[in-house]
């Protein structure tokens, strides 16, 4: 693990942290595989808290691992039953009872005993940040001089790779994003890219990249269309590569921008799920 600032950070596709304090051991997060998960606990041994940031699989992969050791695993009230129920990612993400592609580990983690950061007292000096937005009740921890940011931005190469930023409510990822670089800290931690003390160019990639999606998911309406008719043409201008598993995730994507676009008043649902300019 690498000393960033008073933390430790484990690199991986997810980062995760550690915090030592007051004879205490605080992990953030517990990877995005087993295998990383594994090793990770050969590393570092047993914690006492897991602290997920939100519930999604490539952040919980470990937590099983972990609680089998002892740890007590903590996440946001609204984070609480996806982690509890690994299942209900892939309904929300379906709309229903899942196909086999979203039953995979990928989209679903080992379900574990979880309990809400509102039911325990923490010391002081650990700190709860509301980012809601890529997640219903994402949260980052702030410690001393160091945000562990979750996905609340994204580094630059990972936008590149993957093109946009998931979310599940525009407005609430941008305020969260706002947020970001006026707390009071040295150190951002991303879940995904690289630790820094300047977060400001990684946070306008993520920004730029979701202000394209929106423009461009407002373009393509200016005749009626339903989300999976916006999805495939989005998908085809962008040359987006997705697979019948991350179709899912692309289309609750735009589903959000959609519910953005007409909450601005720039588009309306004119009937039976087409969208349209106004």
């Amino acid at each position: 693990m690498d000393k960033i600032g008073n933390v430790w950070v484990k690199r991986g596709n997810t980062n995760v942290g550690l915090i030592e304090f007051d004879g205490k051991r605080y992990l953030v997060d517990t990877g995005s595989s087993e295998k990383f998960a594994k090793a990770l606990l050969e590393e570092i041994g047993s914690v006492d808290f897991v602290l997920n940031t939100h519930a999604h699989a490539d952040h919980i992969q470990g937590n099983h691992l972990f609680a089998s050791v002892g740890a007590r695993i903590y996440t946001d009230d609204l984070e609480k039953v996806f982690i509890e129920k690994p299942f209900m990612e892939s309904f929300y993400l379906y709309g229903a009872n899942p196909p086999h592609i979203l039953r995979e580990s990928f989209f679903r983690a080992k379900d574990s005993v979880v309990q809400s950061f509102q039911s325990e007292k923490w010391p002081s000096e650990i700190e709860f940040v509301q980012l809601g937005g890529h997640s219903p009740g994402m949260t980052g921890v702030k410690f001393g001089n160091a945000l562990f940011c979750g996905d609340a931005y994204f580094g630059q190469d990972i936008i590149q790779k993957y093109t946009y930023p998931y979310l599940v409510d525009v407005n609430g990822f941008l305020d969260s994003i706002d947020k970001i670089p006026k707390l009071d800290v040295e150190f951002y931690i991303p879940s995904h890219g690289e630790p820094t003390i300047d977060p400001s160019k990684d946070i306008m990639a993520t920004k730029n990249a979701l202000m394209d999606f929106i423009q461009m998911t407002f373009d393509v309406l200016k005749t009626q269309k339903g989300v999976e008719e916006v999805c495939f043409e989005i998908a085809d201008l962008k040359k987006l590569h997705l697979n019948s598993g991350t179709f899912y995730l692309f289309r609750s994507f735009e589903s959000a921008i959609l519910s953005y676009l007409e909450e601005k008043a720039e588009i309306v649902n004119v009937s039976y799920g087409k969208w349209q300019k106004k």
